[in-house]
Protein backbone atom coordinates (compact mmCIF):
# COMPACT_ATOMS: atom_id res chain seq x y z
CA UNK A 1 0.00 0.00 0.00
CA UNK A 2 1.42 3.54 -0.95
CA UNK A 3 2.39 5.61 1.47
CA UNK A 4 0.70 9.53 2.03
CA UNK A 5 1.48 12.45 3.55
CA UNK A 6 -0.27 15.69 3.81
CA UNK A 7 -0.11 19.01 5.11
CA UNK A 8 -3.14 20.62 5.34
CA UNK A 9 -4.25 24.56 5.54
CA UNK A 10 -7.56 24.21 7.51
CA UNK A 11 -11.00 25.92 6.06
CA UNK A 12 -12.83 28.45 7.86
CA UNK A 13 -9.88 30.87 8.25
CA UNK A 14 -7.18 33.25 6.25
CA UNK A 15 -3.04 32.68 7.45
CA UNK A 16 -1.03 35.29 7.13
CA UNK A 17 2.07 34.05 6.61
CA UNK A 18 6.25 35.10 5.54
CA UNK A 19 8.27 33.13 2.94
CA UNK A 20 7.87 29.58 3.04
CA UNK A 21 10.19 27.09 1.87
CA UNK A 22 9.70 22.86 1.58
CA UNK A 23 12.58 21.46 0.94
CA UNK A 24 13.52 17.96 0.13
CA UNK A 25 14.14 15.06 -0.42
CA UNK A 26 11.07 14.00 1.58
CA UNK A 27 10.81 10.10 2.86
CA UNK A 28 7.21 9.67 1.59
CA UNK A 29 6.85 8.97 -1.97
CA UNK A 30 3.05 11.06 -2.45
CA UNK A 31 2.74 14.34 -0.26
CA UNK A 32 -0.72 16.08 -0.70
CA UNK A 33 -0.67 20.28 0.15
CA UNK A 34 -4.19 20.97 0.40
CA UNK A 35 -4.82 24.57 0.86
CA UNK A 36 -8.68 25.23 2.05
CA UNK A 37 -8.11 28.11 3.65
CA UNK A 38 -6.64 31.47 2.32
CA UNK A 39 -3.41 32.32 2.59
CA UNK A 40 -1.79 35.90 2.18
CA UNK A 41 1.80 37.51 2.11
CA UNK A 42 2.89 40.39 4.58
CA UNK A 43 0.58 43.66 3.51
CA UNK A 44 4.31 45.64 2.77
CA UNK A 45 7.39 45.05 1.92
CA UNK A 46 9.09 46.23 4.96
CA UNK A 47 7.51 42.99 6.84
CA UNK A 48 8.89 40.74 4.54
CA UNK A 49 11.12 37.94 5.66
CA UNK A 50 14.37 39.20 3.12
CA UNK A 51 16.35 36.40 3.57
CA UNK A 52 14.06 34.00 0.75
CA UNK A 53 11.74 36.70 -0.53
CA UNK A 54 9.21 33.99 -2.32
CA UNK A 55 6.18 33.48 -0.45
CA UNK A 56 5.85 29.46 -0.88
CA UNK A 57 8.73 27.43 -2.44
CA UNK A 58 9.18 23.82 -2.98
CA UNK A 59 12.41 22.46 -3.44
CA UNK A 60 13.89 19.40 -4.85
CA UNK A 61 10.35 17.61 -3.52
CA UNK A 62 8.98 14.37 -5.62
CA UNK A 63 5.91 13.28 -6.04
CA UNK A 64 4.14 16.18 -4.79
CA UNK A 65 0.37 16.82 -5.26
CA UNK A 66 -1.29 20.87 -4.48
CA UNK A 67 -5.01 21.58 -4.49
CA UNK A 68 -5.64 24.83 -3.50
CA UNK A 69 -9.81 25.57 -3.09
CA UNK A 70 -9.47 28.67 -1.49
CA UNK A 71 -6.76 31.86 -2.61
CA UNK A 72 -3.11 32.52 -1.95
CA UNK A 73 -2.76 36.62 -2.11
CA UNK A 74 0.64 38.38 -2.84
CA UNK A 75 -0.32 41.12 -2.15
CA UNK A 76 1.69 42.62 -4.03
CA UNK A 77 0.26 46.66 -4.73
CA UNK A 78 3.20 47.89 -2.54
CA UNK A 79 5.58 46.03 -4.43
CA UNK A 80 4.38 47.28 -7.43
CA UNK A 81 4.59 50.95 -6.51
CA UNK A 82 7.99 50.57 -5.90
CA UNK A 83 9.26 48.93 -8.65
CA UNK A 84 12.58 50.09 -10.05
CA UNK A 85 11.26 49.03 -13.93
CA UNK A 86 8.06 51.71 -13.55
CA UNK A 87 9.77 54.01 -11.02
CA UNK A 88 13.87 54.18 -11.35
CA UNK A 89 13.86 57.36 -9.81
CA UNK A 90 12.38 56.05 -7.14
CA UNK A 91 15.40 55.72 -4.00
CA UNK A 92 14.92 52.24 -2.68
CA UNK A 93 12.96 50.63 -5.43
CA UNK A 94 12.55 46.86 -6.09
CA UNK A 95 14.31 45.15 -8.58
CA UNK A 96 13.92 41.70 -8.06
CA UNK A 97 10.34 41.13 -5.99
CA UNK A 98 8.99 37.91 -4.61
CA UNK A 99 7.19 34.98 -6.69
CA UNK A 100 4.28 33.68 -4.64
CA UNK A 101 4.77 29.98 -5.82
CA UNK A 102 7.61 28.23 -6.69
CA UNK A 103 8.82 24.80 -8.13
CA UNK A 104 12.57 24.59 -7.82
CA UNK A 105 14.58 20.85 -9.05
CA UNK A 106 11.10 19.21 -8.16
CA UNK A 107 9.48 15.85 -10.27
CA UNK A 108 6.35 14.38 -10.49
CA UNK A 109 4.41 17.65 -9.43
CA UNK A 110 0.66 17.62 -9.80
CA UNK A 111 -1.39 20.63 -9.34
CA UNK A 112 -5.19 21.16 -9.15
CA UNK A 113 -6.96 24.24 -8.81
CA UNK A 114 -4.34 26.95 -7.65
CA UNK A 115 -5.58 30.36 -7.14
CA UNK A 116 -3.44 33.07 -7.24
CA UNK A 117 -3.86 36.30 -7.18
CA UNK A 118 -1.84 39.98 -6.67
CA UNK A 119 1.99 38.28 -6.80
CA UNK A 120 4.27 41.00 -6.21
CA UNK A 121 6.27 39.45 -9.85
CA UNK A 122 5.32 36.19 -11.25
CA UNK A 123 2.71 34.58 -9.72
CA UNK A 124 3.71 30.74 -10.41
CA UNK A 125 7.78 29.81 -11.51
CA UNK A 126 8.59 26.39 -12.42
CA UNK A 127 12.21 26.12 -12.59
CA UNK A 128 14.43 23.34 -13.66
CA UNK A 129 11.94 20.56 -12.98
CA UNK A 130 10.79 17.45 -14.85
CA UNK A 131 6.92 16.35 -15.29
CA UNK A 132 5.00 19.05 -13.76
CA UNK A 133 0.80 19.28 -14.52
CA UNK A 134 -0.90 22.23 -13.99
CA UNK A 135 -4.38 22.22 -14.04
CA UNK A 136 -7.51 24.66 -13.51
CA UNK A 137 -5.17 26.74 -12.55
CA UNK A 138 -6.67 31.04 -12.21
CA UNK A 139 -4.32 33.66 -11.75
CA UNK A 140 -5.50 37.25 -11.13
CA UNK A 141 -3.58 40.41 -11.33
CA UNK A 142 -4.29 43.54 -12.70
CA UNK A 143 -3.20 44.45 -16.65
CA UNK A 144 -0.88 47.62 -15.43
CA UNK A 145 0.84 45.12 -12.78
CA UNK A 146 4.96 44.85 -13.55
CA UNK A 147 6.25 41.74 -14.77
CA UNK A 148 3.34 39.84 -13.23
CA UNK A 149 3.77 36.86 -15.30
CA UNK A 150 1.09 34.17 -14.70
CA UNK A 151 2.99 31.29 -14.97
CA UNK A 152 7.18 31.00 -15.94
CA UNK A 153 8.57 28.09 -17.35
CA UNK A 154 12.16 27.38 -17.21
CA UNK A 155 15.09 24.92 -17.92
CA UNK A 156 12.07 22.67 -17.58
CA UNK A 157 10.71 19.17 -19.32
CA UNK A 158 7.35 17.76 -19.90
CA UNK A 159 5.56 20.54 -18.19
CA UNK A 160 1.79 20.77 -19.02
CA UNK A 161 -1.29 23.47 -18.47
CA UNK A 162 -4.48 22.93 -19.12
CA UNK A 163 -8.15 24.42 -18.40
CA UNK A 164 -7.03 27.28 -16.78
CA UNK A 165 -7.45 31.39 -16.80
CA UNK A 166 -4.12 33.68 -16.28
CA UNK A 167 -5.19 37.65 -16.17
CA UNK A 168 -1.83 39.41 -15.63
CA UNK A 169 0.31 42.67 -16.19
CA UNK A 170 2.79 40.20 -18.36
CA UNK A 171 2.33 37.35 -20.13
CA UNK A 172 0.36 34.94 -19.23
CA UNK A 173 2.37 32.22 -19.68
CA UNK A 174 6.37 32.38 -20.54
CA UNK A 175 8.54 30.03 -21.77
CA UNK A 176 12.09 30.49 -20.97
CA UNK A 177 15.52 28.96 -21.54
CA UNK A 178 16.45 25.29 -22.01
CA UNK A 179 13.11 23.45 -21.83
CA UNK A 180 11.20 21.39 -23.90
CA UNK A 181 8.33 19.39 -23.60
CA UNK A 182 5.63 22.14 -22.93
CA UNK A 183 2.15 21.76 -23.44
CA UNK A 184 -0.48 24.60 -23.22
CA UNK A 185 -3.78 23.58 -23.72
CA UNK A 186 -7.52 25.31 -23.13
CA UNK A 187 -6.10 28.57 -21.51
CA UNK A 188 -7.91 31.67 -21.50
CA UNK A 189 -5.41 34.88 -21.03
CA UNK A 190 -6.50 38.56 -21.02
CA UNK A 191 -5.47 41.02 -20.11
CA UNK A 192 -1.50 40.52 -20.20
CA UNK A 193 0.77 40.27 -22.71
CA UNK A 194 -0.11 36.93 -23.90
CA UNK A 195 2.14 33.61 -24.52
CA UNK A 196 5.68 33.97 -24.95
CA UNK A 197 8.70 32.09 -26.00
CA UNK A 198 11.85 34.20 -24.70
CA UNK A 199 13.61 36.11 -24.61
CA UNK A 200 15.91 34.43 -25.71
CA UNK A 201 20.00 34.66 -26.17
CA UNK A 202 20.49 37.67 -23.79
CA UNK A 203 24.16 38.44 -22.83
CA UNK A 204 25.11 35.59 -25.99
CA UNK A 205 24.17 32.66 -24.69
CA UNK A 206 22.55 29.59 -26.34
CA UNK A 207 19.09 28.96 -26.61
CA UNK A 208 17.46 25.48 -26.70
CA UNK A 209 13.92 25.45 -26.92
CA UNK A 210 12.03 22.12 -28.56
CA UNK A 211 8.85 20.91 -28.54
CA UNK A 212 6.16 23.24 -27.20
CA UNK A 213 2.18 22.57 -27.92
CA UNK A 214 -0.20 25.71 -27.55
CA UNK A 215 -3.57 24.95 -28.73
CA UNK A 216 -6.98 26.00 -28.34
CA UNK A 217 -5.76 29.44 -26.39
CA UNK A 218 -8.72 32.38 -26.35
CA UNK A 219 -6.91 36.07 -26.22
CA UNK A 220 -9.02 38.47 -25.03
CA UNK A 221 -7.48 42.32 -25.24
CA UNK A 222 -3.86 40.81 -25.11
CA UNK A 223 -1.03 43.31 -25.97
CA UNK A 224 0.04 40.26 -27.77
CA UNK A 225 -0.88 36.77 -28.59
CA UNK A 226 1.63 34.05 -29.72
CA UNK A 227 5.05 35.42 -29.83
CA UNK A 228 8.63 34.22 -29.85
CA UNK A 229 11.37 36.72 -28.88
CA UNK A 230 14.81 36.67 -29.09
CA UNK A 231 18.10 38.72 -28.96
CA UNK A 232 20.57 39.55 -31.64
CA UNK A 233 23.53 38.36 -29.82
CA UNK A 234 22.37 34.95 -28.88
CA UNK A 235 22.89 31.34 -29.88
CA UNK A 236 21.27 28.04 -30.31
CA UNK A 237 17.64 27.06 -31.41
CA UNK A 238 13.96 26.90 -31.13
CA UNK A 239 12.17 24.60 -32.90
CA UNK A 240 8.92 22.40 -33.09
CA UNK A 241 6.71 24.68 -31.78
CA UNK A 242 2.94 24.17 -32.68
CA UNK A 243 0.46 27.23 -32.31
CA UNK A 244 -3.36 25.39 -32.99
CA UNK A 245 -6.41 26.56 -32.74
CA UNK A 246 -6.04 29.87 -31.29
CA UNK A 247 -8.71 33.25 -30.94
CA UNK A 248 -7.65 36.48 -30.81
CA UNK A 249 -10.35 39.49 -29.08
CA UNK A 250 -9.06 42.48 -29.77
CA UNK A 251 -5.55 41.72 -29.73
CA UNK A 252 -2.96 44.40 -30.21
CA UNK A 253 -0.14 41.86 -31.94
CA UNK A 254 -1.95 38.54 -32.69
CA UNK A 255 1.26 36.58 -34.06
CA UNK A 256 4.82 37.56 -33.74
CA UNK A 257 8.42 36.92 -34.16
CA UNK A 258 10.75 39.64 -33.04
CA UNK A 259 14.45 38.46 -33.46
CA UNK A 260 15.15 41.81 -32.65
CA UNK A 261 14.42 42.11 -28.74
CA UNK A 262 16.20 44.84 -27.56
CA UNK A 263 16.72 47.35 -25.00
CA UNK A 264 19.13 49.54 -26.05
CA UNK A 265 17.79 53.18 -26.31
CA UNK A 266 20.21 53.94 -29.49
CA UNK A 267 18.57 50.47 -31.15
CA UNK A 268 19.72 47.43 -31.78
CA UNK A 269 21.39 46.08 -34.99
CA UNK A 270 21.62 42.38 -36.60
CA UNK A 271 24.63 40.67 -35.24
CA UNK A 272 26.86 37.68 -36.34
CA UNK A 273 24.86 35.66 -34.24
CA UNK A 274 21.13 35.09 -33.78
CA UNK A 275 18.87 31.94 -32.30
CA UNK A 276 18.05 29.95 -35.04
CA UNK A 277 14.33 29.79 -35.01
CA UNK A 278 12.77 26.79 -37.34
CA UNK A 279 10.02 24.20 -37.80
CA UNK A 280 6.79 26.34 -36.52
CA UNK A 281 3.06 25.70 -37.37
CA UNK A 282 0.42 28.30 -37.04
CA UNK A 283 -2.60 26.55 -37.76
CA UNK A 284 -6.35 27.73 -37.19
CA UNK A 285 -5.76 30.98 -35.81
CA UNK A 286 -9.22 33.35 -35.93
CA UNK A 287 -10.75 37.08 -34.51
CA UNK A 288 -9.38 39.99 -34.74
CA UNK A 289 -6.06 42.18 -34.86
CA UNK A 290 -6.15 46.06 -32.63
CA UNK A 291 -3.14 46.67 -34.92
CA UNK A 292 -2.36 46.98 -38.71
CA UNK A 293 0.39 44.28 -39.24
CA UNK A 294 -1.97 41.13 -37.45
CA UNK A 295 0.62 38.93 -38.24
CA UNK A 296 4.51 40.00 -37.99
CA UNK A 297 7.56 37.36 -38.60
CA UNK A 298 10.67 39.59 -38.02
CA UNK A 299 13.66 37.74 -38.56
CA UNK A 300 17.14 38.21 -38.40
CA UNK A 301 19.43 38.82 -41.75
CA UNK A 302 22.24 36.28 -40.49
CA UNK A 303 20.46 33.65 -38.91
CA UNK A 304 16.82 33.46 -40.74
CA UNK A 305 13.49 31.77 -39.57
CA UNK A 306 13.19 28.76 -41.57
CA UNK A 307 10.32 26.05 -41.87
CA UNK A 308 7.39 28.30 -41.05
CA UNK A 309 4.17 26.94 -41.77
CA UNK A 310 0.89 29.28 -42.23
CA UNK A 311 -2.29 27.13 -42.19
CA UNK A 312 -6.36 28.15 -42.22
CA UNK A 313 -5.46 31.65 -40.87
CA UNK A 314 -8.56 34.25 -40.61
CA UNK A 315 -7.59 37.32 -38.71
CA UNK A 316 -9.77 40.31 -39.08
CA UNK A 317 -9.51 44.10 -38.62
CA UNK A 318 -10.83 45.27 -34.93
CA UNK A 319 -14.03 48.08 -35.65
CA UNK A 320 -11.32 51.11 -34.88
CA UNK A 321 -9.03 49.78 -38.02
CA UNK A 322 -9.86 49.43 -41.73
CA UNK A 323 -7.74 46.86 -42.78
CA UNK A 324 -5.16 44.61 -41.55
CA UNK A 325 -1.70 43.13 -43.03
CA UNK A 326 1.13 40.65 -43.10
CA UNK A 327 4.69 41.37 -42.45
CA UNK A 328 7.52 39.03 -43.23
CA UNK A 329 11.73 39.68 -42.74
CA UNK A 330 13.93 37.28 -43.52
CA UNK A 331 10.98 34.14 -42.72
CA UNK A 332 10.61 31.30 -44.81
CA UNK A 333 8.26 28.61 -45.39
CA UNK A 334 4.57 27.15 -46.36
CA UNK A 335 1.17 28.20 -46.35
CA UNK A 336 -1.66 26.01 -46.91
CA UNK A 337 -5.34 27.06 -47.03
CA UNK A 338 -7.06 30.11 -46.39
CA UNK A 339 -4.64 32.72 -44.88
CA UNK A 340 -6.10 36.24 -44.42
CA UNK A 341 -4.74 38.75 -43.62
CA UNK A 342 -2.61 37.15 -47.14
CA UNK A 343 0.58 35.17 -46.69
CA UNK A 344 4.21 37.26 -47.17
CA UNK A 345 5.85 34.27 -46.40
Amino acid sequence: MAEYSTLLVPSGHTYLVQPLSFNGPCKSPNLFFQVEGGIVAPKSPNEWNTKNKDLISFVEVVGLSLNATATIDGRGKPWWDASCRDHPKLQGCFGRMPTTVVFLHCTRVKVVRLLVVNSPQTHILVWNSDSVELNYLSVNSPANSPNTDGLHIQASTNVSIHHSIIKSGDDCVSIGDQSSHISIINLICGPGHGVSIGSLGKDGSVANVSNIKVHRVKFFGTSNGVRIKTYQVGKGIVQHVEFRNLTFYDVQNPIVIDQHYCFDPNGCHDLATAVHIDNIIYSGAKGTSASEVALNLNCSKTVACTNIKLEDIQITPSKQLKSVESSCNNAHGVTTGIVKPASCL
